[in-house]
C-alpha cells in the first residue's frame, strides 16, 4: 500500500464524532433517543450505547477511540511509518541502508506514470511491461525529474522474452530526451551490467558488467523474483542483485547528474513491484 494510501486510511480511522448531545430537549427525538412521555423530553437509548461501544474502532467505549490514536505513536504517525514497508524487505546489496524515502509505489494503478515504448499495465499489484520486442521501453514516475543523489530498489520477475533479455532499472532519466543510466540484470546467464541510454534514445555502451555462474547456484530459478538495487551519488554508479554473490558492478561517469529513477527492461517481458526510491 502506498503512503498516501496508508495516511487516508489512519486517518479515517481516527474521524469519530460524537453524536450530539439532545438530553433534556423536547420531543421529537433523533435517531439513537427516545421519547420520556412523563417530561415529554429526549433520553439516550441505552441500547444505541452498548452497540456503538461494542463496534467502537479499538473496542473502548465512547471517544476512546480518538484518544487512543492520539500522541506519540498515534495510529496516524504509525501509517505514515509503515510506507517503509514499501521498499523490499532485506538487507541492502549495496552495503549500507539507504536514508529518507523519496518515493515508492506499491503499483495499484500507473497513474502518474510516464512511459516509453513496450506494452504497460498495473495488474495484481505489479507493473507489468508484458511487450518482448526489443526497442527503448521504460517507465518513471512524475515529479522525481529533478532528483539528483539517491538509490533505488524493486522487485522484479522475468516473465517471458529472449533468454538474452533483461530486466533493468533506470537511473537520472532525462525529461528533455531519453537519455539515462540503466542496471541491467540478465536472468538466464547472470549477466549484470550497467549502461547508458543516449538522448536520442540509442544505445550508448556498457560502462560495467560481470556474469554471476547461476548454475552453480543451488535451486536457481531464472523466473523467481528478485530485487534489484541502483545508486547515484556524484559521478558514482553501482548496481546489484540482492542475494546473488557477488552479483555487484560499479563505475564512475559524468554524463548525467540528475533524473528520475525508473524501471525498464530490454527485449523482455517482465512484472515489478515494491518500487522504493531513497536517500542514498
Amino acid at each position: 500500500m502506498s503512503r498516501a494510501a496508508l495516511v487516508a486510511l489512519a486517518l479515517a480511522g481516527a474521524c469519530r464524532v460524537d453524536d450530539l448531545a439532545l438530553d433534556g430537549k423536547q420531543c421529537p427525538c433523533a435517531a439513537g433517543w427516545t421519547c420520556d412521555d412523563a417530561t415529554d423530553t429526549c433520553v439516550r437509548d441505552p441500547d444505541v450505547d452498548a452497540a456503538a461501544d461494542a463496534a467502537g474502532a479499538d473496542g473502548a467505549p465512547d471517544g476512546a477511540a480518538i484518544d487512543a490514536r492520539s500522541g506519540d505513536g498515534g495510529g496516524i504517525d504509525a501509517a505514515i511509518d509503515a510506507g517503509a514497508i514499501d521498499a523490499p524487505a532485506g538487507p541492502s546489496c549495496l552495503g549500507s541502508a539507504g536514508g529518507a524515502t523519496l518515493f515508492s509505489d506499491d503499483f495499484p494503478d500507473l497513474i502518474g506514470w510516464t512511459t516509453r515504448g513496450g506494452a504497460w499495465s498495473a495488474a495484481g499489484g505489479e507493473a507489468v511491461q508484458s511487450s518482448t520486442a526489443g526497442g527503448l521501453t521504460y517507465a518513471f514516475p512524475a515529479g522525481t525529474e529533478s532528483f539528483a543523489d539517491y538509490r533505488v530498489a524493486a522487485r522484479a520477475r522475468r516473465t517471458g522474452g529472449a533468454t538474452t533479455g533483461a530486466m533493468e532499472l533506470a537511473a537520472r532519466i532525462q525529461s528533455s530526451g531519453d537519455g539515462q543510466y540503466h542496471c541491467a540484470w540478465v536472468a538466464v546467464s547472470g549477466d549484470l551490467r550497467l549502461a547508458w541510454t543516449r538522448t536520442n534514445g540509442s544505445e550508448g555502451g556498457v560502462l560495467a558488467q560481470m556474469t554471476v555462474n547461476v548454475g552453480a547456484i543451488p535451486g536457481y530459478d531464472a523466473t523467481a523474483p528478485v530485487v534489484l538495487e541502483a545508486r547515484a551519488v556524484g559521478t558514482q554508479l553501482t548496481c546489484c542483485v540482492r542475494g546473488v554473490a557477488g552479483a555487484t558492478v560499479t563505475i564512475s561517469d559524468t554524463r548525467y547528474a540528475t533524473g528520475a529513477p525508473g524501471l525498464r527492461t530490454t527485449s523482455q517481458a517482465s512484472a515489478f513491484d515494491d518500487f522504493a526510491v531513497s536517500a542514498p
